[in-house]
């Protein structure tokens, strides 16, 4: 058996249900879907958690309904992995309890967290020791001497800039099958925006504020930001990166509108002819037929 690629899709609070549907689909009408994947993790985070970064994501939910989505995602070999990327945490919130019980409801041993700060890792090492330590792409690691050196260090993954795509030295890197590669990326390459962008979420997660930013490099639809310099087609991925060693691939959309993310899921899962009938039982299945797209 040919050893599988890793898919990491986004935003487990809100599409939970979605990924369930996928999953099983895979696994019982495998001839609708490429042969060659898994979902290995849905990434995101749980409504105001002062921790999450990235992308703001408010609302409600109590740690039953928690302990629900985690065990049917891990129940099909999905892990959890929570995007504790909010760059102005201090030791001051560490004592934060609903980030602290997000964590104990998924201490099992499968499931992960993304960090870009100390304070949060060496927290969650040593606390919750059970959890995959991941490398995220919001700490901005602009060089390949940066991103080799991060792989030195003890991560599950690192998870890479995505304007190193398009820089063919990443095909040097010795520990490239543990580096994880955004392949749908909204930004434009090096936006000058990014690092802005990321500490303005967190202030809006650490206030319950809605994010007055805007930043106008971000792509429409999916068409569009598959044009993106650094994105990674399905052809681009099957011929050259798998091939140069490569097996982690991040697909992005925690903001996504439905019918993006579902054109995103479509076109690096499901076999070109089955498309059209798969979306069409997502849209019924999960979105109840409404004007979503």
């Amino acid at each position: 058996m040919k050893e599988k690629i890793h898919f990491y899709v986004p935003d487990f609070y809100n599409n939970a249900a979605l990924y369930i549907l996928l999953a099983d689909f895979i696994e019982h009408i495998p001839q609708w879907f490429y042969d060659d994947f898994d979902i290995a993790a849905a990434y995101g985070s749980f409504p105001n958690c002062i921790w999450n970064g990235g992308r703001t994501i408010f609302g409600s939910i109590n740690a039953d309904s928690m302990d629900k989505i985690i065990e049917e995602l891990n129940k099909r070999n999905i892990a959890v992995r929570y995007t504790f990327t909010n760059p102005l945490i201090e030791e001051k919130h560490l004592n934060d309890t609903f980030s602290n019980i997000c964590l104990q409801c998924a201490d099992n041993g499968k499931n992960e967290v993304l960090v870009n700060t100390q304070v949060i890792e060496d927290y969650v090492r040593a606390n919750y020791p059970s959890f995959k330590i991941i490398s995220s792409t919001t700490k901005c690691i602009k060089t390949i001497e940066a991103v080799e050196e991060e792989l030195d260090k003890d991560y599950y993954l690192v998870v890479l800039d995505s304007s190193l795509n398009i820089d063919p030295k990443i095909f040097d890197i010795k520990k490239r099958d543990r580096l994880e590669l955004l392949v749908d990326h909204v930004c434009r390459v090096d936006c000058p925006n990014r690092t802005a962008h990321y500490i303005d979420v967190g202030k809006s997660q650490l206030t319950f504020r809605n994010s007055k930013f805007s930043c106008p490099h971000n792509a429409g639809g999916f068409d569009e930001v598959m044009k993106r310099q650094h994105s990674i087609t399905r052809q681009m991925l099957n011929e050259k990166f798998v091939p140069g060693g490569f097996k982690h691939f991040k697909l992005d959309g925690r903001t996504f509108p439905p019918e993006k993310l579902v054109d995103s899921l479509m076109y690096f899962m499901v076999r070109p002819e089955f498309r059209d009938k798969v979306k069409s039982i997502i849209k019924k299945e999960i979105y109840g037929n409404k004007d979503v797209w």
